[in-house]
């Protein structure tokens, strides 16, 4: 199988897709998350590996958008816990010898106390990834950058300090995605997208069913409809699969109260 990521190689998304599939599949490395599901949209024998949400910074709008243009179904979900290092090409960590340091914008934002507590006077040097980091790190002994630890070993880095980011917790949801919905596995979630009118009530009139047939909702998000101002888009994740009874019942109720519904995937939860 093909498995395309957001590259380049030494990304958290290189890293994420290859603890999600094996060592024997083919990753490639595209330049975005569009390019993913271009590539997917094209073969049923390749999947996409997307960032999807970071529990400090939010859902990713490209992705979620994504997930509306194009007909591709989300065919498991991964949890991947975040975890940056301070690294260079140096063998021994000076700190007087710290005045660039080079990522990418999310991952200053994930490490700022520690960095303001550290470095707080060291230029901040913004990066496309943080694999680019990584290159400049090892081209430039001058240049320190914040990684991961796929990223450390292919360019050949030095860790000097793990785990600085400022929270433990930090986790980000990584989605495959591929053709169709797989098979049912031992944990499930389902992923739906609703338009319904923009009108008062219209939030208390989805969530109701939800409580009646005690299925538990783990994410909503509303925007304006994409494709018609008079309607507004919900996106909701709730645990179960598309063919559990209490299911099919809350897609049959959802269906009938709203203007579409798409399922955008039901699918395992690896973790």
């Amino acid at each position: 199988m093909k498995i395309f990521y957001l590259g380049p190689e030494g990304t958290n998304s290189d890293l994420a897709a290859r603890k999600i599939f094996t060592n024997n599949d083919d990753f490639v490395a595209v330049a975005s998350i569009e390019d993913i599901f271009e590539k997917v949209a094209l073969s049923h024998s390749y999947y996409g590996v997307i960032p999807f949400e970071n529990s400090y910074q939010g859902v990713i709008n490209s992705s979620l958008n994504c997930l509306i243009d194009y007909d591709l179904k989300i065919t498991k979900e991964y949890n991947f816990n975040v975890s940056h290092i301070f690294c260079s090409s140096n063998n021994e960590l000076n700190p007087n010898d710290v005045k660039k340091i080079t990522s990418h914008p999310q991952v200053f934002g994930q490490c700022n106390n520690w960095i303001r507590k550290n470095y707080p006077n060291a230029e901040k040097i913004v990066s496309t990834s943080t694999a680019e980091a990584a290159a400049n790190a090892k081209d430039d002994s001058s240049m320190f950058c914040i990684a991961n630890s796929h990223a450390v070993k292919i360019f050949g880095l030095h860790a000097h300090v793990a785990d600085i980011q400022d929270r433990s917790d930090n986790k980000t949801r990584f989605l495959v995605i591929g053709k169709m919905i797989e098979d049912k596995g031992k944990t499930n979630k389902t992923s739906v997208m609703i338009n319904i009118k923009d009108q008062p009530g219209s939030l208390m009139k989805i969530l109701k069913p939800f409580a009646e047939l005690d299925v538990n909702m783990t994410r909503i998000e509303t925007r304006p409809s994409r494709n018609n101002i008079f309607l507004h888009t919900f996106f909701i994740d709730f645990e179960g699969f598309y063919e559990d009874e209490n299911i099919l019942e809350l897609l049959d109720t959802l269906e009938g109260m709203s203007e579409e519904i798409r399922i955008i995937g039901s699918y395992e939860s690896l973790n």
